[in-house]
């Protein structure tokens, strides 16, 4: 998609692909190129694209039927994207790449609203689709806060859980600047008194890479609600913006999330 002589997102949609689940894993696979800068779609090698590609399409519950595509789904995904792209280009310096999956599975459907999203690499997004009611302003949404974390430096799958707070609350922070009209659920699964004692607990684990933690606290397999830690950090990196005199996006984008949790109040 070009804009003022400069492309800054790059599309490769992938949803208008039919057959059985393992089948449209397979088709997916046998298109996606080998790009210079990201691989395939943000992954060194394709088995391990692919295993990214069966957590997140098929259906963990077993329920692999529920996905319809239509060809004029293309038309409001064109305009849902260029309209991210009006409001974030001044942001994005290296070109983008965006990769559109269907998505089977039933979390997605029920409580993300049809729509999820990961960032494997660095401008690499994948936003993986159910056409459910709702998931035209999801993706947007979905679209905003990944590319917050292909934006970012310090978007490491081997980050501290410390450092991932942070990371989620500079995305939900950015989405809600760039559309102010949408907060998302995960923002307010707990109120701003229950996630400072929530941090107050888990303060110790703050600079450990534990997945079992990260997993209790951002996504309820254990003591705390499901989505806390996305509210937790919502409301660590509302505050430190709360505290600057100017807000600088582009910088916000970039800064190392141990600044932001020094700087907390506990």
């Amino acid at each position: 998609m070009e804009n003022k002589n400069k492309i800054s997102f790059e599309m490769h949609n992938y949803l208008d692909v039919e057959g059985d689940p393992d089948e449209v894993i397979n088709k997916i696979l046998r298109k996606i190129p080998d790009l210079d800068d990201i691989g395939y779609a943000g992954h060194l090698e394709r088995k391990w694209l692919k295993m990214t590609l069966e957590r997140l399409i098929l259906d963990k519950d077993g329920d692999n039927q529920q996905f319809s595509y239509k060809k004029e789904f293309n038309k409001k995904i064109k305009l849902i994207s260029d309209e991210v792209i009006n409001k974030c280009e001044k942001y994005i310096e290296d070109r983008i790449h965006i990769f559109l999956f269907p998505t089977l599975d039933k979390f997605a459907r029920e409580r993300m609203k049809g729509v999820s999203g990961y960032c494997p690499w660095k401008n690499t997004i994948l936003i993986f689709i159910n056409f459910v009611k709702g998931w035209e302003n999801q993706l947007k949404e979905t679209i905003v806060h990944e590319l917050a974390h292909a934006l970012s430096p310090f978007a490491e799958h081997d980050a501290p859980l410390g450092h991932w707070l942070i990371l989620e609350g500079i995305a939900e922070n950015f989405k809600d600047f760039i559309f102010p009209e949408c907060q998302s659920d995960w923002t307010k699964a707990i109120s701003e008194e229950e996630s400072k004692e929530i941090l107050a607990e888990i303060k110790h684990f703050l600079h450990e890479n534990d997945f079992e933690k990260y997993s209790e606290v951002f996504f309820g397999t254990g003591k705390y609600a499901l989505w806390s830690g996305y509210s937790i950090g919502y409301f660590l990196v509302k505050k430190y913006l709360e505290k600057q005199k100017t807000i600088n996006w582009k910088e916000v984008l970039k800064v190392n999330p141990e600044e932001i949790l020094e700087s907390r109040d506990d």
